[in-house]
């Protein structure tokens, strides 16, 4: 698409766009049979602009292994993996089984819906995902056609946190605010474009790969799952909405933090979570307005070093989950160009 061919953002003051729509959403803006939110903000000129980002040409991959971590959490099908010889032929296949959330992922835009009202973007309804006639709408097959590619912008919080001398447990709740994540932004000296993928370093990655067995089964049978990640609060909706991001990652299991604001706390969201708007509303996470595509579990380590050693935050970044016909989820298969 043609960045002239985009419709008009509306502040987020406006939202949603109908009366009769749930909350905060943005049903409508890119047509009624939308099927990529955000994406739409990666137009071709956009792309191009993000090329510029490439100087050296180093790579570096930003995926966890398939069977990290082990064992997963919220009673999800570990990742299996058989190798096959087809003997007596020197011939081998392999087989693999596993959630589309096992590992480094994007939630899809039918992965988590609007709960009150009980549907994802654009009003498609439960029966239409999970029905005996369901669909194809929203599935993620919809992102293969052209990926996610774009700029990535990294604010490596945990890096800012650690140099203003705030500590926190790496595998606890914790929330990060819009002025903590806009002062990370400052000292990073990062400016923010249309269209941007912005990605959030809060330390899960990092915590998670130092626990030991005994730590990580009990890591995936903590209830209710705590986690560090963004505030859910309309402040934070507004300005990931009004900065015009594309979409959003972090390197933890959801985008943000856990357990959610508690219903009718001030600043919160109406009693519904950034989840919700940000993958039904305008479809993002992971989390809004434009429906806003979300990453989760990404491996953010070695971005992060390279970033502070060059300190240079931004870089060429592309995408492409698996084709799944009607998928909810997948892996991200992504990559940070310098």
């Amino acid at each position: 698409m043609s960045s002239n061919k985009l419709p008009q953002r509306p502040l987020f003051a406006s939202l949603p766009l109908h009366e009769s729509d749930p909350p905060f959403s943005a049903w409508g803006l890119y047509g009624p049979d939308d099927q990529l939110g955000a994406l739409n903000l990666l137009t071709d000129e956009c792309v191009m602009e993000a090329t510029k980002e490439i100087k050296s040409g180093m790579r570096i991959g930003l995926n966890l292994p398939l069977n990290v971590p082990s064992p997963p959490s919220h009673g999800r099908l570990p990742f299996t993996h058989k190798v096959v010889h087809k003997a007596p032929r020197n011939v081998h296949d392999d087989v693999v089984e596993m959630n589309t959330q096992c590992s480094t992922q994007w939630d899809g835009f039918r992965h988590y819906g609007y709960q009150t009202e009980n549907v994802c973007y654009n009003g498609v309804a439960i029966p239409e995902i999970s029905g005996p006639n369901a669909g194809l709408k929203l599935g993620i097959q919809s992102w293969c056609d052209q990926g996610i590619v774009g700029r990535g912008v990294l604010l490596d919080y945990l890096r800012y946190a650690e140099s203003v001398g705030k500590e926190y447990e790496l595998l606890e709740n914790h929330t990060i605010s819009l002025s903590e994540l806009k002062a990370c932004a400052k000292t990073q000296n990062v400016t923010f474009r249309l269209g941007d993928i912005l990605i959030i370093r809060s330390g899960w990655t990092k915590g998670y790969l130092e626990l030991d067995a005994t730590g990580r089964q009990g890591w995936a049978e903590r209830t209710p799952a705590r986690l560090g990640g963004v505030a859910t609060s309309k402040e934070m909706a507004k300005w990931l909405w009004e900065t015009g991001f594309s979409a959003v990652a972090s390197d933890a299991t959801a985008f943000e933090s856990l357990p959610f604001n508690p219903a009718g706390e001030p600043g919160g969201l109406e009693k519904i979570s950034l989840h919700e708007i940000l993958l039904a509303g305008w479809e993002r996470r992971e989390d809004e307005a434009n429906i806003i595509s979300a990453g989760e579990m990404w491996n953010l380590e070695r971005l992060s070093e390279e970033c502070a050693k060059h300190n240079r935050y931004s870089f060429f970044l592309t995408s492409m989950p698996l084709n799944i016909p009607g998928g909810i989820a997948g892996p991200a298969n992504v990559l940070a160009i310098f």
